[in-house]
């Protein structure tokens, strides 16, 4: 008989049920499956918000209620993700390029130093 004799059972396939295995299932805000949800007291103003999610490519569902209070706040966190992601998109000057200060040395030995 070999010395390499296995001796207990194959081991079963782990299942993954932490959250980073479940990234498809969520659902972002805006889009055909979660659309933003609004509410407004006039005709008026559901014409200019659908101008802003056409704008946008959003999805949302507008209802008009006069006596109720207007709620968007839906259309305001799609807003600050919008802003959010303008404001990382900045480029900053790497090292070998010319300073931004418009010394004309280049950007590792004028600003970033």
């Amino acid at each position: 008989m070999s010395k390499f004799f296995y001796k207990g059972k194959s081991m079963k396939k782990p299942d993954h049920k932490s959250p980073g295995f479940e990234t498809n299932k969520t659902v972002r805000l805006g889009t055909d499956k979660a659309p933003a949800k609004i509410s407004v007291q006039s005709e008026e103003r559901k014409l200019e918000l659908i101008s802003t999610f056409e704008e946008n490519g959003w999805a949302s569902i507008i209802t008009v209620a006069p006596e109720a209070d207007e709620n968007i706040r839906d259309l305001e966190i799609l807003l600050e993700k919008k802003e959010a992601c303008a404001a990382v998109s900045q480029k900053q000057a790497s090292r070998n390029d010319p300073c931004p200060c418009g010394s004309g040395k280049k950007y590792k030995k004028c600003c970033a130093a």
